[in-house]
Parts: structure tokens; C-alpha cells; sequence
């Protein structure tokens, strides 16, 4: 069943309405003041957190202490009038009061704004069901329920709801790709909402602290979560492959069009001279993927305690190792990469497979930890962090 969220201001939460909307897919958020009503109301304009909002004729303005009054309809269908410029949305007057003599001259006050009055007990049924024949017309409403999960986890218990914009628009551009323009711009928005994924699971222990307040840290939780840093061991797998994989991807790509010129990749450059749109879209399509599985996954993995059980850090023996700073100076056509000591002639071979865990490009700033062979003779590469 779909869901809508409605604000409803009244000062008479009657349970029965509350129980028929919720039976239709309807939640309600109940305020009895105006002042509150409203300020839940912008706050949550952004992300569009409400679907529609419903004003009781009679209702409390700033406080529960005054008399329940037209005043506090008035001034809420004024803050509605503002706030409708910056979004659109539908809004009902749902009242018992009224359509009462004595009332009559107020609703020449309410029918300025044009808004439906609609009378309580009489159609209840009614009412709900043009409710969300107005609200299903909203294209926000529209691609919420298309994309569930990728919007909510736009929200402060997840991600962050300052990422509800940035994912409305990759939903727009996947819906709408003839309206896609200067798309090699619109990649940086896609390194943000990876950068609030990896801070939410640092918090769930998913990333140690160390990664992701280190340097280079969305490439090391990266790799990380794909169970390829070496200087840990891994009891379990933390996320699928395939979604380990798709960030892999997006970070690869998104860091690479942060430059003008791209370094490794030049993406930048591709994107702004090709004639298509389709890469971008398949980036779109890559980052919901990753957002829709991710939703559920921290439904079902919210422990943080049982989280840090899954990896554990190999600690060094200090006395035999050591700590160098560099570059990488070359990568070679088998794999093989050469580490360069800043400031020294001295280099170190490294191995095909950490060139690859660490996606090392060529003249990459990186810390590498060595430790010597059994025998003396050989200087290995142990560990390696990424610093720029």
C-alpha cells in the first residue's frame, strides 16, 4: 500500500478519522496550534515531508491556553500561501464548525485562499479519497512511491534528510533524461550522498573510526566495506559484493569528474564532449541500486556492536617495522607497482594485488608500512594508506 504523509492541525483529535486514514494509507501528524503546525510544516518543505496538509476551521493559534478560534485557521492559510511558492502542495479545511449559522461570515475569509471546505461526518470516505486523488497528482508523491526506499532513507535516522535533495534530482534526471544538462556537473552530488552513506555506517561500526576520520577517507571505507584492507581480518562479510562493487564504481568516477581535466579517468572531459547522456544515467541508476538495498540493510543491521565483531584489526609488531611516506612512481603492465620514498632514491615493489585492493594510481601520495623478510635480505610492503 502507498503511504502519505499528512499534517493535520486540530484541536479536537478525533481517533476515528486518525484510524479510517491510517486504513487508506494515510499517516497523520497531529498538531493543535498553528505556530507548531507551520513550523513542522517549513521545516519539512525541503524534503517534502508532508504529502498534503488538513486546517480544522476553529483551531488553536499559538497556544493551547487561548480560545480555539477562525485566527488560527487565518493565519495558518497565510503561512501556507508563502510557503506554496516555493512548492506546491494540497491543503483542505476539515471542519464542524463552519458550516454553522454564526460562521457564515467567516468563510468569505477562507474562500479567498481557495481552498475545498469540506464538512466532518459527512463523507469521511469521501473526503480521504479526494485527498489522495490530489495528492497522487504531485510529482514529488509521484516518484516517492516509485522509489521508496531511496527517499527514505533520506532521512536524520539514516543518511541525512539534507540528501532528499540530491536524490530527488538523480530521480528527475532518470525520469526525465532529455532534461539532463551539464551533467559532467552533476557527479559531485553523487561523491555527497556516498560521503553521509559511509558516515552513517562508521556509526554503526561498519567503518572502523580510524578509516573514516583518516585521510583518503572515502576511498579507504571503500575499500574497506569490500573486505580489501589488509590491515584488518574479517570474521563476515559487511555488505554484499555487488554493492561493495557499485561504490567502488561511483567513487572511482565521481572523484575523477571533481577535476577538470579528470586524472585517471577523464571524466570530466568525456562528459562534457559526449553527445549522450547515457553514462550519467547509468551512475543514476548505479547510486538508487546502492540506496535501496542500503534502506533495508541498516533496518536489519543496526547493531552496532554486533558490526564491530566483523572485522578486527591486525596489529604490526612495531619492533620490526616501519612506517614510510611516498608515492607510487610507476605501475607497470603486469600490475606490479614501485613505491618511491619521498626524499630518498629508495623503492619498494608493490604487489599486483594491493596495487589493485587500493586502486593505486601513478603518482599517488601514499603511507606505506614495510616489514622485512624472514631472512633480512627483502624489504615487503605490509600495509598501505592512501593520503591524497
Amino acid at each position: 500500500m502507498k503511504v502519505y504523509k499528512v499534517l493535520w492541525i486540530d484541536d479536537d483529535f478525533n481517533k476515528d478519522f486518525d484510524r479510517l486514514a491510517y486504513q487508506n494509507g494515510i499517516s497523520l501528524t497531529h498538531f493543535k496550534t498553528s505556530r507548531e503546525g507551520m513550523a513542522s510544516l517549513e521545516s519539512g518543505l525541503k524534503t517534502s515531508n508532508y504529502d498534503a496538509v488538513i486546517l480544522d476551521g476553529l483551531a488553536y493559534n499559538e497556544s493551547e491556553n487561548e480560545e480555539h478560534s477562525i485566527d488560527g485557521l487565518i493565519n495558518s492559510l497565510n503561512k501556507i500561501t508563502e510557503l506554496r511558492q516555493l512548492k506546491w502542495f494540497p491543503v483542505f479545511v476539515f471542519t464542524g464548525e463552519l458550516n454553522k449559522l454564526e460562521y457564515k461570515g467567516d468563510i468569505k475569509w477562507v474562500e479567498r485562499f481557495n481552498v475545498p471546505i469540506i464538512i466532518k461526518g459527512v463523507d469521511n470516505k469521501g473526503f480521504i479519497d479526494d485527498l489522495i486523488k490530489e495528492v497522487d497528482k504531485q510529482e514529488v508523491t509521484q516518484l516517492k512511491h516509485k522509489y521508496p526506499n531511496a527517499f527514505l532513507i533520506c532521512d536524520d535516522n539514516y543518511i541525512g534528510s539534507k540528501e532528499f535533495t540530491r536524490v530527488l534530482q538523480l530521480v528527475k534526471d532518470i525520469e526525465n533524461p532529455e532534461n539532463i544538462i551539464n551533467q559532467q556537473d552533476a557527479l559531485p552530488p553523487i561523491r555527497k550522498i556516498l560521503e553521509a552513506i559511509f558516515k552513517k555506517l562508521n556509526n554503526l561500526g561498519l567503518i572502523p573510526d580510524e578509516i573514516q576520520n583518516g585521510p583518503g577517507a572515502i576511498n579507504g571505507a571503500s575499500f574497506f566495506l569490500a573486505g580489501n584492507n589488509s590491515g584488518y581480518s574479517y570474521t563476515e562479510e559487511l555488505i554484499h559484493p555487488v554493492i561493495a562493487e557499485s561504490i567502488r564504481h561511483l567513487i572511482s568516477l565521481t572523484q575523477d569528474a571533481s577535476h577538470n581535466e579528470g586524472t585517471k579517468f577523464k571524466a570530466d572531459t568525456y562528459l562534457s564532449t559526449s553527445l549522450n547522456t547515457f553514462l550519467y544515467q547509468s551512475l543514476c541508476f548505479s547510486m538508487i541500486e546502492v540506496l535501496d538495498y542500503l534502506k533495508l540493510f541498516i533496518d536489519n543491521n543496526s547493531d552496532k556492536t554486533r558490526n564491530q565483531a566483523k572485522w578486527d584489526e591486525i596489529k604490526v609488531n612495531t619492533s620490526t617495522s616501519n612506517t614510510l611516506t611516498g608515492e607510487v612512481s610507476r605501475i607497470a603492465d603486469n600490475g606490479w607497482g614501485t613505491f618511491k620514498q619521498a626524499g630518498s632514491s629508495q623503492e619498494i615493489s608493490i604487489r599486483p594485488v594491493m596495487v589493485t585492493s587500493n586502486n593505486l594510481m601513478l603518482n599517488q601520495s601514499i603511507e606505506v608500512t614495510t616489514e622485512p623478510s624472514p631472512c633480512k635480505t627483502k624489504t615487503f610492503i605490509k600495509q598501505i594508506r592512501i593520503i591524497s
